[in-house]
């Protein structure tokens, strides 16, 4: 023990002595009260250093180190910080000591791979500072908007009333009838059907099975379910006056025969339920949530412009409208045609990079790409020869003016470009080398444009750089 922990647990009983020398020396012999007092001074002091023993071994035992790595130090506080922090479901997976163990671990490989990226330089690389620094920004908004947004007050009960009210026919409920049917061919049969279902020892289902040509509810007793009056009917389609009928007949009755399209019908209605309104409180909470969801949209708006205006926001017009306008890159047209799906439309795309821009430095890759996709894909060989040739006029000492000259002579055939070795004589493996070989050259095509060509249809053979003749 060091002197000066020896000096401080020794302090508090040297000012109990102190107290009671004192009044010793002022009054004499103390009465039974004052020792009374006096033990009960030492004992309230005596428990009092005990407190501040334990929060004083409470402090160092928070601060004490339990892993050092490099300059840095884990704590028992900090892992104990770390526990507090998880939500209250996973804390207890780490009162245990393996959950203990496994947590420091986990610390310990944090700040391993913390301090090995620090010291290799990626803290400073730009994309990873600029993502840190667009988390810190959204932090911090998302932060101050949840504080905002929390001020908005919610619907009242008087105004989801009010909204109820005022929106009354969008809590209608409409009539419906439930029923089932006979479906017959003739009138006289329905007739005759009807009579016996309206018999006292009638038996519906019997009658269905026996006389109904509705196959789809002959094995369910005819049953055509529950319908409004609009009619439209499950089995048999839209069947208005069949539904007017059935509303009029009333429930628990047979009646018919009914005309319709179908043929004729004998009915049972089951039950008929009129048009009513549901009730406030069964929709007072969807009326809630429309309210305070608008309550949100137009609060935000309110405090977004109060903002605004605090900051003295001044858009200038026409540089916006500049930037906004501004003409998309060859490059960028390119590379967004080579996204689209469907021949046609990435022909189209092709072709207005052409028109934007007819001597750009991928314009020639562009001409290539239309007359492939023509050749290869929509087998539009005349199309696909006037966009080579266009090439071939236009830009003749390009890169890919061997390839469309080969593609002029060739795509009308199976035959495969010069560097394709054709090892086998199957015209089955030669027309898979030849395909192959020619998907080569578009794939080429946007590679010199610095971007990955879109597969033909027909699958994606192995990728080789070069032109016919030009391994």
């Amino acid at each position: 023990m060091t002197v000066r922990r020896r000096l401080s647990g020794l302090l508090p009983w040297v000012a109990v002595g102190l107290a009671a020398a004192g009044a010793w020396l002022a009054c004499g012999p103390a009465p039974a009260a004052a020792k009374a007092a006096a033990r009960a001074a030492r004992a309230g002091t005596a428990r009092s250093a005990r407190g501040q023993a334990r929060a004083h071994g409470a402090a160092v035992d928070s601060n004490k180190v339990l892993v050092r790595i490099g300059g840095e130090t884990i704590t028992r506080g900090d892992v104990q910080r770390r526990i507090e922090s998880l939500p209250e479901q996973f804390r207890a997976n780490y009162t245990t000591p393996e959950g203990r163990q496994q947590l420091l671990d986990r610390m310990i490989e944090e700040k391993v791979w913390m301090q090995m990226a620090v010291k290799n330089g990626v803290a400073e690389r730009p994309q990873v500072r600029q993502q840190i620094e667009q988390q810190r920004r959204d932090l911090i908004i998302r932060t101050y908007l949840n504080d905002v947004m929390a001020t908005n007050p919610a619907a009242s009960d008087s105004e989801t009333h009010a909204y109820y009210d005022a929106h009354i026919a969008d809590y209608r409920v409409p009539a419906t009838v439930t029923l089932r049917h006979i479906q017959l061919k003739k009138e006289a049969d329905a007739k005759r059907v009807l009579m016996l279902a309206k018999s006292p020892n009638a038996k519906w289902d019997e009658l269905v099975k026996r006389w109904s040509v509705d196959s789809l509810t002959r094995s369910t007793g005819g049953s055509l379910g529950t319908v409004t009056k609009e009619g439209q009917f499950a089995s048999i389609g839209a069947q208005p006056v069949l539904a007017e009928s059935a509303f009029k007949v009333g429930p628990d009755r047979v009646a018919g025969p009914f005309k319709t399209d179908r043929g004729w019908h004998v009915i049972k209605v089951e039950s008929v339920k009129q048009e009513s309104t549901r009730p406030f409180d069964q929709v007072k909470s969807i009326i809630t949530r429309q309210l305070n969801s608008q309550h949100t949209q137009d609060y935000y708006k309110q405090r977004l412009e109060a903002a605004r205006k605090a900051l003295g926001v001044k858009p200038d017009s026409a540089a916006i409208k500049g930037f906004i306008s501004q003409k998309r890159t060859a490059r960028e047209m390119f590379n967004e045609a080579q996204t689209l799906g469907a021949a046609q439309a990435r022909i189209d795309a092709y072709e207005a990079l052409l028109r934007d821009y007819p001597d750009s430095e991928v314009s020639p890759q562009a001409q290539f790409m239309v007359g492939f996709i023509n050749s290869e894909e929509l087998k539009n060989y005349d199309a696909a020869e006037k966009a080579f040739r266009e090439l071939l006029q236009r830009w003749p000492k390009a890169e890919l003016a061997t390839s469309a000259q080969w593609m002029i002579e060739h795509m009308r055939s199976d035959e495969a470009p010069a560097f394709i070795n054709l090892d086998s004589d199957s015209l089955s493996a030669g027309s898979a080398a030849a395909g192959a070989g020619k998907r080569d050259m578009a794939k080429g095509a946007a590679t010199r444009s610095g971007e990955a060509a879109k597969p033909a249809p027909g699958g994606a053979a192995k990728a080789r750089k070069g032109t016919p003749g030009k391994p």
